[in-house]
């Protein structure tokens, strides 16, 4: 890791120095940190499968000269730190940009408005269907490969957003998906990843948004014990999804649907299943907000693709439903304290779980 930390020095001696390069050039860069806090009592589960931590920071920066961007997220826990995402980008027309290397794929409704940092987020879990691959995420989320962002006007104020990436898809173990690392090895064999996301804006610069989501991944299965319990080499997963994201003064609703296909080796048959949620936020105050959201899924629990990312430890790992609710309290400038009450079914049992986060934004 020694390397990545030197990369990391290098990249934040680039965005706040002041040496002859700067002066010369006038970049411009930005760095911001989110950290969280994080406690969990009640029944079913010891471990907090959401990034499985009780203390994470995630670190965002970027550096922007003329045409030409670096961008990247840098998360940390206890347990792990990981190079989330890092890209280089070229603006060769406005407000459209191509970026190559590791990136969130855009066929995510919650991921790439939230990303890693728990303070962007009203509620302190985010959706089963939308974990990391690391948290028992179903759905590949990081891609090493090609990407291109793309805004454009549509009608008198509104817009159409259109994201696409083409890349190296993560790899089956036996309980995980394994995205491509940036540094270090990658002894597996990559397949195909072709995702895509297009959205209307009514405001062109507003953050209210409609829009389809497809996701096509070719994952190739290089663990014994997976190949065994999938009974097929590799799975071809296509995900169909549409989403909302909408805003209206005091009121907001967050919602997606998702339909999975799964087409695995003959003889065994191939797998369907959906998962969608729904969340809604209440501001009372300036600084309060209730939220509650449900999530729900169907055929889940006949997929042997699903039964794969349940270890049997007692812990809940792949959710089929919940129902949650909670209350946000921005008590000072970029700082909250949150409560979260769930009840959630999974492949086996049911637990109901009492979560408390203090989160930040510096600066």
């Amino acid at each position: 890791m020694i390397p990545l930390l030197r990369l990391l020095a290098l990249l934040l001696t680039l965005l706040f120095g002041q040496g002859a390069i700067a002066q010369v050039e006038h970049p411009s860069g930005t760095l911001q940190a989110f950290v969280a806090l994080e406690g969990l009592a009640g029944s079913g589960q010891r471990h907090l499968n959401d990034d499985d931590s009780w203390v994470n920071a995630d670190l965002i920066f970027g550096w922007t000269h003329d045409k030409f961007r670096v961008f990247g997220e840098y998360f940390i826990t206890a347990e792990e730190h990981d190079l989330e995402r890092f890209q280089l980008g070229y603006e060769f027309v406005p407000d459209t940009v191509l970026w190559v290397g590791r990136f969130h794929q855009p066929a995510s409704a919650w991921n790439t408005e939230h990303h890693h940092g728990r303070y962007l987020q009203t509620a302190i879990t985010r959706p089963s269907i939308e974990h990391w691959e690391d948290e028992e995420g179903i759905v590949p989320q990081h891609v090493v490969g090609a990407l291109i962002e793309s805004r454009r006007p549509f009608g008198s104020q509104g817009g159409m957003q259109v994201s696409g990436g083409l890349g190296a898809a993560p790899s089956l173990t036996a309980d995980d998906l394994a995205p491509v690392n940036i540094f270090g090895n990658n002894p597996r064999k990559y397949g195909l990843s072709v995702t895509a996301r297009i959205a209307f804006l009514p405001e062109y610069a507003g953050t209210n948004s409609v829009g389809l989501l497809y996701a096509h991944d070719q994952i190739y299965v290089r663990d014994p014990i997976a190949l065994v319990k999938l009974l097929s080499n590799h799975a071809t997963l296509s995900l169909y999804g549409a989403y909302v994201d909408w805003s209206d003064e005091q009121w907001r609703v967050i919602s997606a649907l998702y339909q999975v296909e799964l087409q695995l080796d003959r003889p065994t048959p191939n797998e369907r299943f959906t998962s969608g949620y729904a969340q809604l936020e209440r501001h009372i105050s300036h600084e309060l907000t209730l939220f509650a959201r449900l999530e729900d899924s169907a055929n889940m629990q006949r997929s042997r693709y699903i039964a794969l990312f349940n270890d049997h430890s007692g812990d809940i790992d792949v959710a089929l439903r919940r129902q949650i609710a909670g209350l946000r309290w921005d008590y000072t400038r970029h700082q909250a304290l949150t409560s979260e009450v769930l009840h959630v079914n999974s492949l086996d049992q049911h637990a109901y779980q009492l979560r408390v986060q203090w989160s930040a934004a510096i600066p």
